[in-house]
């Protein structure tokens, strides 16, 4: 899966000091609010981060980092797809096509 990533996007070894900013981040009523979450990419010219949601249900979101506690429950950013595949089949060919 490593050689599916596309610039400007790579993916991340273990970065628990990431899945704890979206912690500290996401207020409640936020869909994240409470989720495990385990970062596994990131993008090399903003902050948005690729985390696995480690409920289960194989999802994975896409959360364009503030570095500031929230208490708009639509921040940080968050858009959730529903597998790892979906993700890199969609959501990563937007960014890249976006970046052209």
């Amino acid at each position: 899966m490593l050689s599916n990533y596309r610039f400007p996007w790579h993916p991340i070894e273990a970065s628990p000091g990431l899945a704890e900013e979206l912690r500290r981040e996401v207020p409640a009523g936020h869909k994240l609010f409470n989720l495990p979450v385990k970062a596994i990419a990131r993008r090399s010219d903003c902050d948005d981060v690729l985390f696995q949601i480690e409920d289960g249900s194989g999802r994975v979101a896409v959360i364009h980092l503030t570095w500031r506690v929230e208490s708009d429950p639509t921040w940080p950013f968050t858009g959730i797809y529903e597998s790892l595949e979906n993700w890199f089949a969609t959501g990563m060919i937007d960014d890249e096509e976006f970046d052209d």
